[in-house]
């Protein structure tokens, strides 16, 4: 991601420029308690003794003193830098960003199946690609767009057109869960079957002729996609359709035979040519029917005419990385401008303890199933320990919130085997966690009324838990940094953690409404009002909320 033009610097960055300024050498997060920044000086001819050189030079206002230890100078942060902390970290724009004519940036994530159901397998792209759209637009990129791109055209519509046609004794069809019995019960038949084949393939070479029956199985997979989506809190931009784009990717298909970039099979197939750099692959079935790859092509065109775009990137499951490096390959050679801008970011898949899932086999976690059980399980947890108020919508943001996070925080490259049980906790290292701490901040500010409100320590004098709050409150502009840059949501969920954690030991060794006087209670107050707002600041870039009662 570019980096220019982002205003403001906040105190950490402020902070490590001031020693880059002093030193000439770039400063690091110590990874011993040593201090609280550390300049390594390897690159010079004796490092012990020039560690010892420059902690005798007097550091800049953000540091209190300079201590050589071996080849580094550990640097101790100043009651300045604190303060100039806590006055930033209570403002609500505390960590974000402003570019100037920054051009969009496309996130394509979700990408469910009309005509199939929204399964636990989804959620991965839905909430990583959400939660990355919201740190973009945080970190400055207000123009990120968010594309939900629907395959409606593929080989699993025409047979679940076949199958409606077929199979006029099953029930009538009323929800995305009818549709997947008659999905299953086709898929069942047809390789016993090769009259139902061939009626299926007909189907799918004459697509066009199904309007209506195309129309309803949209309709009918897109409220119950948006029932899932409302849930989740997931919006989208443009949610372009397969079938729109047949005349571009077949137009494609002209096109890189015309550049001698494909060629004909004898059977009437099209592959296009990408070896020796990768495997080659299909353009056009023998029926002259495109695949997914001839219409990514298309969409790939479509966005950078609708969006001219500084960026793209598709959120989807490992499984398809040659895929798309196939296609960054194939627009390469067909000289499109925006080919290196056009990206893919894979993930590992989310399996189910008795395997992978498939809609094919019946072997399926409905996502709104698990949305439900999620809510179900919060709730029990919450009338357990209180007759708490607003319940369901308690529940709800608890559920919810654990399924998101419990998915987040793992890293993008790992597999995820799925246990409802385990992945839809609240004790430990959880958005349960962090979301009691954001309620426990209300409740302090809340008893303590006007106090809270007036709260502006003029001088600071902490101990060591406060100082490590104060720390924690300054890594969030980098924090958020860190996230939208490298498009990593579990970054920010680490983060999360931390704070809550330091937010803990402070509660635990620092009084706050015991504090005495309206004056002694100034600071610790005023540090409950700047963790509460970067708690509720990290929690809605994790699409989650920041709850003010438990």
């Amino acid at each position: 991601m570019n980096n220019k033009a982002v205003v403001p610097v906040y105190a950490l960055e402020k902070a490590k420029n001031s020693l880059l300024e002093t030193t000439g050498l770039p400063p690091q997060l110590p990874k011993q308690d040593w201090g609280d920044l550390s300049v390594p000086c390897f690159s010079k001819q004796n490092p012990a003794e020039e560690a010892k050189k420059l902690a005798e030079k007097p550091p800049s206002p953000y540091f209190s003193e300079a201590k050589a230890e071996g080849p580094f100078v550990n640097y101790f942060f100043s009651p300045a830098f604190y303060s100039q902390v806590l006055k930033e970290s209570l403002s609500p724009k505390y960590g974000s960003a402003k570019r100037k004519n920054s051009r969009p940036i496309v996130l394509e994530y979700s990408q469910p199946n009309p005509g199939k159901p929204m399964h636990l397998g989804h959620i991965r792209s839905t909430i990583i690609g959400d939660v990355c759209a919201r740190l973009l637009k945080f970190n400055g990129f207000a123009r990120t767009k968010r594309l939900n791109y629907l395959n409606d055209r593929g080989a699993h519509i025409a047979e679940l057109i076949t199958a409606l046609k077929e199979f006029k004794d099953m029930p009538e069809v009323k929800d995305e869960k009818d549709l997947v019995a008659y999905y299953v019960k086709i898929k069942g038949e047809i390789d016993g079957h090769p009259e139902l084949k061939e009626k299926s393939r007909k189907v799918l070479e004459n697509l066009r002729k199904y309007k209506k029956e195309l129309e309803k199985i949209r309709e009918m997979s897109w409220a119950a996609f948006q029932r899932n989506y409302s849930l989740l809190g997931v919006e989208f931009d443009a949610v372009p359709l397969e079938t729109s784009l047949e005349k571009n990717a077949l137009a494609a298909v002209k096109e890189c035979l015309g550049k001698n970039l494909a060629r004909v099979e004898p059977d009437g197939a099209i592959i296009a040519l990408l070896e020796p750099e990768l495997p080659n692959t299909v353009l056009l079935r023998s029926n002259k029917t495109p695949l997914y790859f001839t219409s990514d092509i298309a969409l790939a065109d479509w966005k950078w005419k609708k969006y001219k775009f500084s960026e793209s990137c598709v959120f989807t499951a490992s499984e398809q990385n040659l895929h798309f490096r196939q296609l960054q390959l194939l627009l390469k050679k067909l000289g499109r401008e925006y080919a290196e801008k056009y990206n893919h970011r894979g993930f590992g898949l989310i399996r189910l303890e008795e395997g992978k899932m498939s809609t094919r086999e019946g072997r399926v976690l409905l996502l709104e199933d698990v949305l439900s059980e999620a809510i179900w399980e919060a709730k029990k947890q919450v009338l357990a320990k209180q007759q708490a108020t607003e319940v369901d919508e308690t529940a709800k943001a608890l559920g919810i919130g654990a399924l998101k996070f419990g998915v987040l925080r793992i890293t993008m490259a790992k597999d995820i085997t799925f246990s409802a049980t385990r992945e839809v906790q609240f004790e430990g290292d959880t958005s349960a966690y962090v979301q009691y701490a954001h309620v426990r901040c209300c409740s302090i500010l809340e008893k303590a009324g006007t106090d809270a409100k007036t709260a502006k320590p003029k001088k600071l004098q902490l101990n060591d838990a406060e100082k490590a709050l104060l720390k924690t409150l300054a890594l969030f502009p980098l924090a958020v940094q860190s996230s939208a840059e490298k498009l990593e949501p579990h970054r920010l969920c680490d983060y999360a953690l931390a704070l809550g954690h330091a937010f803990t030991k402070f509660y635990d060794q620092s009084p706050v409404l015991t504090a005495g006087t309206p004056g002694l209670k100034n600071q610790p107050l005023a540090m409950v009002k700047a963790t509460k707002n970067v708690l509720a600041l990290t929690l809605t870039l994790l699409g989650i909320k920041a709850l003010e009662r438990m």
